[in-house]
């Protein structure tokens, strides 16, 4: 048999419509299964029972024809989402792509991320919603577009030295020497106008205002603040970041807080630096420190998610512990460290009756005339029921006397409150 033909779109000419072009598909589709049925056909049918191919079923084919239920018999192109064609498509000044293409310029991005992008964007633009790297993608130039890639054009100017002294002096009671040291190291960055090449360390016990001087430090400068805590930490991509070949990949916890501050000149605290973790199968942590801590090398610090250098110089990181003997010897050589030293009983009790007393009665809800300790109550009590270095305890005990106080005080109330209404009764 002759093998049917239909003509091509060639044939019919460039003035035929989308009817006539749906009419030509349907020729040429039933002209192919009538030839399948005929060659089918023509072929012998085994008999039931016999060996071969005994279990095949006849096939059969069935043309459904009905009207187009568009006009014109094609339906309008739709086009992908985000995509040009789309509802949201490149077009659309409005759609996801053109939005991220206008933060990205906006950003101030360097050189070398400024090429990556552009390779992504194109990428991206190619790139269909559903495919499983689209949403990966797009996240990646968020954290681009979002990440402060230069200082502010015009940043907060720093406290005045004397505002500073001031400052600290309302914050903390003695630590004389450290104070004088801040003090050196705020006139040094006033004159120098930024704070590359100084890491400091403060290194004591618990509780003795580590992180509270991290933040005066900050607010004198006129910077965010953020702390990172670093204790625990077993992997490097903790540090680092984890490569964008992992589901859920996100920068390390530097980039974050850097992202958090919102400024590429942030203050940033990494608490508890004597405690990360060793000995990990998932790399060092401390060893992954030693290229943000370094002045040198922190200028093009490379996290394994942005792929890009990220200049870290501009930041002040300003570190805790507890001992000295848990910081690896090659992070210690990176820090200044500065000493702090415990409490006397005098110094514990002034602070006491400036700080901490106040602070509790507020947080109890208790007026000040509920609750005041002279300095005998509060001696008794610090060497009685207190013996540490820092004020932590100090506090917890205080907390536990307003709390009584505050039990005495509302039974006191309730037991009014009844009296005067049986006295109402009976009147």
């Amino acid at each position: 048999a002759t093998p049917h033909h239909a003509p091509t779109f060639a044939e019919e000419g460039e003035g035929e419509g989308e009817g006539g072009i749906v009419e030509q598909l349907q020729g040429m589709i039933s002209g192919l299964i009538s030839e399948i049925e005929r060659q089918v056909a023509r072929e012998p049918r085994p008999k039931r029972g016999s060996a071969g191919n005994s279990s095949e079923a006849p096939v059969h084919f069935r043309i459904y024809t009905s009207k187009p239920p568009f006009p014109g018999g094609l339906p309008p192109p739709i086009g992908l989402p985000f995509m040009p064609g789309g509802p949201s498509g490149g077009d659309d000044e409005d759609g996801e792509v053109p939005t991220l293409e206008r933060r990205l310029r906006a950003a101030g991005l360097p050189a070398e991320a400024e090429e990556v992008v552009t390779r992504e964007l194109r990428r991206l633009r190619r790139m269909s919603p559903m495919h499983s790297e689209y949403s990966t993608l797009v996240d990646y130039l968020e954290w681009m577009a979002e990440l402060p890639w230069a200082p502010p054009e015009s940043p907060q100017p720093p406290v005045p030295l004397s505002q500073a002294r001031a400052q600290l002096e309302e914050d903390h009671y003695a630590m004389d020497k450290v104070k004088q040291r801040i003090l050196e190291f705020l006139a040094v960055c006033h004159l120098r106008g930024d704070t590359k090449g100084s890491i400091l360390c403060m290194l004591g016990p618990p509780g003795i205002g580590k992180t509270s001087l991290g933040k005066s430090v900050a607010a004198a400068l006129g910077r965010p603040f953020h702390r990172v805590s670093v204790g625990g930490i077993h992997s490097e991509a903790e540090v680092r970041g984890h490569r964008r070949t992992y589901v859920g990949a996100l920068p390390g916890l530097i980039l974050q807080a850097v992202k958090k501050c919102g400024a590429a000149n942030c203050v940033i605290m990494l608490d508890e630096v004597d405690k990360l973790g060793r000995n990990s199968y998932n790399g060092d942590p401390s060893s992954a420190l030693l290229e943000v801590l370094d002045p040198e090398q922190n200028g093009a610090f490379r996290d394994h998610f942005l792929a890009v250098p990220f200049n870290l110089s501009q930041v002040l990181f300003i570190a805790t512990a507890n001992e000295m003997e848990g910081i690896p010897r090659p992070l210690r050589d990176r820090m200044e460290v500065i000493e702090l030293t415990g409490y006397t009983v005098d110094d514990k009790v002034a602070i006491a009756a400036r700080h901490l007393l106040p602070k509790q009665v507020a947080l109890h809800g208790l007026s000040p005339g509920q609750l005041s300790l002279g300095e005998e109550e509060l001696d008794h009590l610090i060497s009685g029921y207190t013996r540490e270095a820092g004020v932590r305890e100090l506090e917890r005990k205080l907390g536990a006397l307003c709390r009584a106080i505050a039990a005495n005080v509302s039974e006191a109330g309730e037991a009014a409150s009844e009296a005067a209404a049986a006295a109402a009764s009976r009147a």
